[in-house]
């Protein structure tokens, strides 16, 4: 939460550029590492660098983009599709790697830190922190870029709420805990699926090395199903429906493995790929819904980034669901199906309290107009227009609409 905060005060460009930094750094020390302890405090400050990055972009992003157009952009740079994809195929050719210094794995954070530190250094350079202040559009297009996010949401880039205020906000919110609940219980098959996918697939009867490779399709195909689902959401405006599809494709695959990892090898590969998709579709999904809910900007800062870090403290006891590995893992299987149940279960209850609150908004506008008179409505439309050109509405404004 303090990431997204400090990333409002120092800019963009220089928040990524430390987190990005950091974590490359980090990457690299794993190479020469030596012993236990030294690979977990690594481990440590490496989650350090990383934790306010996901919830830092999606913050960033929103300065950029009108709230239906989110969830794609989201889904371009912020999905682990196709780095699981880049991963596995890295990790196929590097195992095999060894000299007189150093050996497979430790080539693969070698290779992994080098781009991380130099793209830090190029956002530092080039990122522009808001479309106002973006050297590469013409004064013409940085006011038009303005002038769509205004239309929209206008997301503020100083002033609205302090840090504590957005917080206080934030725990008081139902919408946020709803959307933690969310992401939480499909981030248990996310972690657990990002750790044992070349396990699983091993334990289909293929060696180490080919079970790195096999991991490949899975990710690609999980990429075009991320972007697809994405792209669709932003079009039909829709958050949750797309959501409890997700998360039920994925809950199929996981039923699939729980009771066929035995009898078909081709059956349990499929459903692999229906968890992959099903699972990483969701992130998009649900932090794009996340952002468009909740205003003003401040609060839609510090919500983004709850949700995330109280929801990926669940990704330290994920790893512990895949406990039975001489039963082909089905209750780790059986207790991500039901996870996933609760994610539609929940993703139901916030599309619905949602629609309520904008049908009771549109209530509260209509009896608002009914009951007042010409000079009053005049003056009301006088005041909304100066209100709407000096500030973001809030969520608790009546004229605030939720996608739903």
């Amino acid at each position: 939460m303090p990431a997204n905060i400090l990333q409002r005060y120092i800019g963009a460009n220089r928040f990524f550029f430390l987190s990005l930094t950091f974590w490359g750094l980090c990457s690299l020390s794993f190479t020469y590492a030596k012993g236990y302890a030294a690979l977990l405090v690594l481990r440590v400050l490496m989650g350090i660098g990383e934790a306010g990055y996901y919830a830092g972009v999606i913050y960033y992003l929103s300065f950029w983009y009108k709230r239906s157009e989110l969830a794609v952009r989201i889904s371009l740079g912020m999905t682990g599709t196709l780095p699981g994809a880049i991963g596995g195929l890295l990790a196929f050719g590097l195992v095999r790697a060894h000299t007189s210094l150093l050996t497979g794995w430790q080539f693969l954070f070698l290779i992994e830190a080098i781009p991380t530190i130099i793209m830090g250094t190029v956002v530092l350079l080039f990122l522009p922190s808001f479309p106002f202040s973006a050297s590469f559009l013409s004064p013409r297009e940085r006011a038009i870029a303005q002038a769509r996010l205004n239309s929209d949401h206008k997301p503020q880039s100083h002033g609205g709420m302090t840090g504590w205020q957005g917080f206080k906000a934030i725990i008081t919110d139902p919408n946020a805990w709803l959307f933690m609940t969310i992401y939480a219980s499909f981030n248990v098959g996310v972690a657990t699926i990002s750790y044992f996918l070349p396990t699983l697939i091993k334990g289909l009867g293929f060696s180490s090395i080919n079970a790195q490779g096999l991991t490949v399709a899975p990710y690609v195909v999980g990429w075009f199903m991320v972007y697809l689902q994405s792209w669709h959401s932003d079009y039909t405006k829709d958050r949750g429906y797309h959501i409890m599809f997700s998360a039920a494709l994925s809950l199929i695959g996981y039923i699939i493995l729980a009771t066929s990892a035995e009898k078909s090898v081709g059956a349990a590969y499929f459903a692999l790929f229906l968890v992959v998709g099903g699972n990483y579709s969701l992130f998009p999904l649900v932090m794009s819904w996340a952002a468009n809910t909740f205003s003003p900007t401040s609060k839609r800062g510090v919500g983004t980034a709850f949700i995330v870090s109280i929801s990926n403290c669940v990704s330290i006891a994920s790893p512990q669901v895949y406990f039975d590995p001489e039963d082909s893992f089905r209750n780790g299987h059986a207790i991500a199906a039901g996870c996933l149940a609760l994610c539609i279960g929940t993703a139901f209850v916030a599309r619905t309290r949602l629609n309520m609150m904008n049908k009771r908004n549109q209530r509260i506008m209509q009896e608002r107009s009914s009951q007042a008179s010409r000079e009053e409505e005049e003056k009301s439309s006088t005041e909304h227009k100066q209100e709407t050109e000096g500030g973001e509405i809030w969520d608790n404004d009546p004229r605030y609409i939720f996608l739903t």
